[in-house]
């Protein structure tokens, strides 16, 4: 079995809890500005006056779309799993804060 070496530090279950919380919010930043720049990148192939002003072909415009549908795929996909993380998180805490108050009670 692998083994954990000896730290002087280890953090406490509620400096866990906290470090993946930050993770989570981390992630949903990196998140947000990649939406951002895809609608920004989106207004400018569209362009202002919702003219296409690089008069992109239809397949073109096609493949633009199927680009950001598979961008906006892989994000709802990201943000699940976040979602998962953060419920597995707030499980992990309460499970925990109960385990300490019992022990506290013995």
């Amino acid at each position: 079995m692998p083994t954990i070496p000896e730290e002087h530090f280890r953090p406490t279950k509620d400096e866990v809890v906290i470090d993946l919380l930050k993770s989570i919010a981390m992630e949903e930043t990196a998140i947000s500005h990649l939406l951002n720049a895809e609608a920004e990148k989106i207004q400018a192939f569209v362009g202002k006056e919702l003219d296409f002003p690089s008069c992109p072909s239809n397949e073109f415009i096609l493949k633009f779309n199927g680009q950001t549908h598979k961008l906006v795929d892989v994000i709802v996909m990201k943000e699940w799993l976040l979602l998962r993380k953060m419920e597995s998180t707030i499980e992990y805490y309460h499970i925990h804060s109960h385990e300490e108050i019992c022990e506290y009670e013995e």
